[in-house]
Order: C-alpha cells, then sequence, then structure tokens
C-alpha cells in the first residue's frame, strides 16, 4: 500500500495546459486550481496552444471543445501533430457525438461535461497521470527531459528522442552519478556489461547522443571521464 502511494503523481508537481476559449472557465481555473499544479497555462486560442504545446513540457493538456476560430477535431489534429504524446483530457458543454467520436480517436482520457467541478478535474487529473505512467520527470535544456516511469528521453512537445540501447544505459548512468565524474572503467562495466570497448567507441556513443540532443549535456573531463549537465526535478 505504501507503496502505491509514493507512486502516485502529485497534483503540485504536475504542469497542465487548458485550451478554451470560455471566459467563465478561464476564471473557474484561475480561482479554483491555480494552487493545485507547479505550473497552469491557459491558451484561448489555436496559435498559442501550439505555441505552449511546443515550447514547454507539459504532463498534460484539457481542452474545451468550443474554440474560436478553430474547430475541435482541427485543434486536436494540430496538437497530436506537435505533442503525439501528451494526455488530453476533454470538456464541453454539450455531448455532441462527433466531438464525443474525435475524443475517442485521438486517444482522450476523459471527456467531462460543464459546468466543472474542482473535485471532478482533480481526480481525473490525478488518474490520468498515473494511468499513462507520467512520472516526476528530470529536465534538461531545450525541453529535453526523462521521464523515469516510460524509461524514455522526450523532445519539448512529447517527442520520443531515438536512442540506441548504448546511449540510454550511458545517459541513464550518468544521470545516476549526477554529483560525480563517471571514469570510463565504471562505463565499461555498466554500460558495455564488461565486454570489450575502446575510448573511440565511448566518444563516438557521446557525439551521437549530443548530435540527438543539445552538445552540453554531457561533459567531457580531460583523462578522468564524463558529467551529465545540470538538471532538474519537475
Amino acid at each position: 500500500m505504501l507503496k502505491t502511494v509514493r507512486n502516485i503523481r502529485k497534483l503540485y508537481n504536475a504542469k497542465l495546459l487548458f485550451v478554451s476559449s470560455d471566459e467563465t472557465i478561464h476564471e473557474t481555473i484561475e480561482n479554483e486550481f491555480d494552487d493545485y499544479f507547479k505550473e497552469l497555462k491557459i491558451a484561448s486560442n489555436i496559435n498559442d496552444a501550439l505555441e505552449l504545446a511546443c515550447s514547454n513540457t507539459y504532463d498534460m493538456v484539457i481542452i474545451d471543445t468550443n474554440i474560436k476560430g478553430v474547430s475541435f477535431s482541427e485543434l486536436c489534429s494540430e496538437l497530436a501533430n506537435l505533442a503525439p504524446t501528451l494526455p488530453k483530457i476533454i470538456i464541453s458543454d454539450s455531448d455532441d457525438n462527433e466531438d464525443i467520436v474525435t475524443a475517442i480517436n485521438y486517444s482522450a482520457y476523459t471527456f467531462l461535461s460543464k459546468p466543472l467541478r474542482p473535485k471532478d478535474i482533480r481526480l481525473s487529473v490525478i488518474m490520468c497521470l498515473n494511468q499513462t505512467k507520467r512520472g516526476d520527470k528530470i529536465e534538461f535544456q531545450g525541453g529535453i527531459y526523462f521521464d523515469e516511469y516510460r524509461d524514455q528521453f522526450f523532445k519539448a512537445g512529447g517527442t520520443l528522442v531515438d536512442f540506441t540501447r548504448l546511449e540510454k544505459a550511458f545517459l541513464k548512468l550518468l544521470i545516476s552519478k549526477r554529483s560525480d565524474i563517471v571514469d570510463y572503467d565504471l562505463i565499461k562495466e555498466v554500460v558495455w556489461k564488461g565486454k570489450d570497448m575502446s575510448i573511440y567507441t565511448m566518444r563516438n556513443i557521446v557525439n551521437k547522443i549530443r548530435q540527438k540532443t543539445y552538445y552540453e549535456i554531457i561533459r567531457n573531463h580531460s583523462n578522468k571521464g564524463y558529467t551529465i549537465d545540470n538538471f532538474k526535478n519537475s
């Protein structure tokens, strides 16, 4: 039981994006939810929604079916293209069948009716965060982050960074030893499982990781080893 409780993602660690043109929703969000989440942003149009979705590592987007200047299905399509893994909760003041089908087609977690009750949103967010296994993230520069529950690295917006097994193992080792310089012997033991490994092979792995992310994510300490770039737990 204690393990289960520890693994529940707390609301105050969550970063949420609300997309709604409804001023009543804006007031409800600001009055009822602002103190519950680590970060909460409101977008009232598609341009702001897409810009925010690309510029930050949100845990979830809550989408109103009524958005000025764009259909609900078009908004979902654009968001899915830019942030394919971003979990969605849908809110609506109607039970239009077409909107429900769109929500299902874009893998929305749930569909809530207005007027919103704060406890319904909070419960839906908790359930969605844990159902989709969005654990606490380790964030780097440029929106890149490591999701410990998913055991994957992502770019801003939720696009998977396509690391090889060795590249991911190398980064995870540096993260676990973030306060230390990781020497070549330990890298060989943990990442290469003790198999033959040349310094040139290791440098090649480092260069490929940098190409897929950014140069400073791995720092070289001459003749000593490597460290990971500074990061923070979200």
